[in-house]
């Protein structure tokens, strides 16, 4: 079993999916891992796999902190030193790998070097390098390195190591530099953009963690007062003929007739309660799927049920309702509103109080949602009638004739004074009986059907967890997703027909799309199922911009939009973000505080055109003590490219077509700061 993608943000009547006018996203999932996490006290080998797995999902900054403290703390090796550098180096430009960070980086070169040379040295070594080759083609008046040289170092390096040095040196490299790097890389990008089952396995990162089935106990009917009232008064009455038929004629005719008339009520209880318990049975199943004349409202119940999971638990059950659509004419809105509202209500009593994120439940949904869709074209849904066994109505048939029978007998007996009162108390005194006892056997078979359909949840369930079994890591995603980067931005070098001395320098941005799923690790970077990237090209004559729709899940861009200006056309750059910034303490104590949830960037060109990009974060209600808000939105900002790209479109706004010059100066003060 391996579900395809397709997940539609489209309303059924009566769905709820919030306005659509903005930017509105599908299903969300957070998993929880422990791998973007340090608690104080951590060894320092955690330490080091949670600062390379910021380093591989795009969290530089966050890296770079922590292979800091391991390097300050005494706790050396090659391969610490050789991360160090490429946390500090990555997303960042050549002005800003100066001063400090710059002294930092050639210290971990320092410390490399006295350690026994390895692999990682190796690596190191061409990291170095080819931060000698950029300096080089700067400062013209100091020989460089030797391009093919470089490249031919870099070349025996493991195809891992050549893929971290590639994607995390793009920024501080020129056009000529860079071009070279991802020419002798360019094939593996190609040919490992797809890798490792992309297509059937990228998908399964946006399924939450499936809720385990629970059972589902429907409360017990039991009689009513009123149920009661007709066996009271049959009983007395049946009471009252037994005792006024001695009075009869014929004795021995008496002492027949009573106990035909008793066998006769014994059949009709036993069997008519089994006919009339799986009638009530059936009634109760049409009704929970017969369309309600409104979908529910998805308001709290009660019970410290939220709201808000309510209100999640009624559109997922919609959307998955929506994805099992067959193809195949007809209502199909219409068709499943009933058990749509059914499963609504009984997914909130389930999981309301239970702890569970309401997208634990969207494999169950999904399940009941395909189950429905199989019996579509036999309208299986509707088809809930309890059928009693024949011999249940053969034997009722038989009790109803002899109970008549010995009726009949006992009139013959000439106990007809017995007969008026036996008569109608022995109807209302079975009735009564079979009613009660047909409501007890309707409980009995839902009990039954709800441990008929706990067992097929179950097995569901566990088929579920083995689809889910080679999720993608979120370092899997991360690295899929800077291939795709890469693709995009050479394919629209290619189009354009640039040469490496025409690009000046690249950014390359991304943002979830309109209906995009998401899903990140916790403590994690944010994922999406659908990417809005947009990249600029910064050439000696101007800008190129392209907003290009990638499908994260196929690796498809679609509807691709360019824009080409001079930078005399650009009017202003603008960036707003929502959060606050303060100083907090006092004396020694006293500390900036700062707490960003959202930032957009919005470049305006003299025409009134404007280029905007967003970058922001999400987490769950349930998540709110384990994360804060503000360091989840400063991951958010560098694995979307605007913290490195907002630098630089700064200063194309501000600088316009002398930016090309001041970039030259600000790259070759970088270069006379270079010292060994």
């Amino acid at each position: 079993m391996n579900y395809p993608p397709g997940s539609h943000n489209f309303a059924q009547p009566g769905a709820n999916v919030g306005q659509q006018n903005a930017v509105n996203y599908g299903d969300t999932a957070v998993h929880v891992e422990a791998i973007y996490h340090v608690n104080q006290g951590d060894p320092p080998e955690h330490r080091h796999n949670v600062a390379r797995n910021f380093l591989a999902a795009g969290v530089a900054r966050e890296a770079e902190r922590l292979f800091g403290d391991l390097l300050r703390e005494g706790q050396v090796t090659t391969q610490r030193a050789y991360y160090y550098a490429l946390s500090v180096v990555s997303g960042r430009s050549c002005g800003e790998v100066g001063g400090e960070l710059f002294k930092n980086v050639r210290d971990a070169r320092k410390i490399a070097q006295s350690l026994p040379d390895d692999t990682w040295q190796d690596a190191f070594t061409v990291v170095w390098r080819l931060l000698h080759l950029v300096r080089g083609e700067t400062a013209t008046d100091r020989p460089g390195e030797n391009v093919d040289d470089v490249l031919a170092a870099f070349g025996t390096l493991p195809p891992d190591r050549q893929e971290e040095i590639t994607q995390h040196l793009a920024t501080i490299q020129d056009g000529v530099t860079q071009a070279s790097l991802e020419g002798a890389y360019a094939h593996r990008v190609v040919t490992q953009r797809m890798s490792n089952n992309r297509v059937q396995r990228a998908w399964k990162f946006f399924e939450a963690e499936p809720a385990p089935p629970r059972p589902f106990v429907a409360a017990e009917t039991r009689p009513e007062q009123r149920h009661w009232l007709p066996v009271v008064f049959g009983g007395f009455a049946v009471l009252i003929g037994l005792l006024s038929s001695f009075t009869g004629t014929s004795l021995p005719g008496v002492l027949l007739a009573l106990p035909i008339v008793a066998g006769g009520g014994v059949l009709l209880v036993r069997h008519g309660a089994q006919r009339l318990g799986a009638t009530m049975w059936g009634q109760i199943r049409l009704s929970q799927v017969t369309p309600p004349p409104y979908q529910p409202e998805p308001r709290s119940p009660g019970h410290w049920v939220r709201t808000d999971f309510v209100q999640e638990i009624h559109r997922i059950v919609d959307s998955r309702f929506t994805e099992a659509r067959p193809h195949v004419a007809g209502d199909w809105p219409t068709y499943t509103a009933g058990i749509r509202a059914h499963l609504k209500h009984r997914f909130v009593a389930l999981y309301g109080n239970a702890q569970v994120p309401a997208g634990g439940v969207s494999w169950l949904a999904r399940w009941h949602a395909r189950k429905v869709a199989e019996g579509w074209s036999s309208n299986a849904l509707f088809q809930t009638a309890v059928r009693s066994t024949e011999r249940d109505t053969l034997l009722y048939r038989v009790g109803m004739g002899v109970a008549i029978a010995g009726l009949v007998v006992l009139t013959a007996s000439g106990a007809i004074a017995a007969v008026i009162f036996l008569a109608p108390g022995f109807f209302f005194l079975v009735n009564g009986i079979i009613r009660i006892r047909g409501l007890q056997k309707m409980s009995a078979l839902a009990r039954a059907h709800d441990e008929h359909i706990f067992a097929a949840e179950t097995q569901g369930y566990e088929d579920w967890l083995r689809v889910m079994a080679d999720r993608p890591s979120d370092g899997e995603m991360a690295r899929w997703l800077s291939m795709d980067k890469i693709c995009l931005k050479n394919d629209l070098v290619r189009r354009n027909n640039l040469t490496t001395h025409d690009l000046v320098t690249h950014v390359v941005m991304t943002e979830g799309a309109n209906g995009a799923n998401r899903a990140r690790v916790l403590h994690g970077p944010p994922r999406y199922s659908k990417y809005e990237v947009q990249i600029f090209l910064l050439t000696r004559s101007g800008v190129r911009e392209m907003r290009v729709e990638l499908d994260f899940l196929t690796a498809e861009a679609r509807n691709e939009r360019r824009n080409l200006f001079r930078y005399d056309a650009l009017a202003s750059a603008s960036v707003t973000e929502v959060g606050l910034r303060t100083t907090r303490g006092e004396g020694d104590g006293t500390r900036e505080v700062e707490k960003l949830r959202s930032r957009k960037f919005r470049l305006t060109l003299v025409n009134g055109a404007d280029i905007t990009v967003v970058a922001e974060n999400f987490r769950n209600a349930d998540d709110a003590v384990l994360e804060d808000e503000s360091e989840l939105y400063l991951v958010a900002l560098q694995t979307s490219g605007i913290d490195a790209a907002l630098p630089v479109l700064e200063a194309v706004a501000a600088e316009g077509s002398d930016w090309i010059d001041r970039e030259q100066e600000r790259r070759e003060r970088w270069s006379r700061e270079w010292y060994e």
